[in-house]
């Protein structure tokens, strides 16, 4: 089975998929109007935030998953996906640590009042 994968992932990813046995392409250069172009073959799909719309989903004939590394489907025409009977997959939760520690931070920074601090600090108060 043939995946692409077209936003940045881990290269642990990459490898495990590998050790499938399944032949991974990664393309991080790839949008919304590329996209289309350069699915070809591809059997397995899988985005971070690139939209996947109906030109993407019917210029794959071989299509059978597409998966959102992420949580959500929002990018995913589903009704096009739907209609060529194309499971569709998300991966919630699995940037939890990152939201986590997005947040600790910016509660330690209005607590400290950094942004103020460092405006202050730039207009030479």
């Amino acid at each position: 089975m043939n995946v692409l994968i077209v936003d940045k992932l881990s290269a642990e990813v990459v490898t495990a998929l590998e050790k499938l046995g399944l032949q991974v392409e990664v393309r991080n250069d790839m949008d919304v109007a590329t996209l289309p172009g350069a699915v070809g073959l591809t059997d397995i799909l899988v985005v971070r935030s690139t939209k996947v719309v109906a030109a993407t989903i019917q210029a794959a004939p071989r299509l059978s998953l597409v998966i959102r590394a992420g949580a959500g489907v929002d990018t995913i025409d589903l009704t096009a996906a739907s209609e060529r009977g194309i499971y569709v997959a998300n991966c919630p939760g699995r940037n939890t640590a990152a939201v986590a520690e997005l947040a600790i931070g910016l509660l330690v920074a209005a607590d400290r009042r950094i942004v103020d601090a460092t405006a202050a600090m730039r207009n030479g108060v």
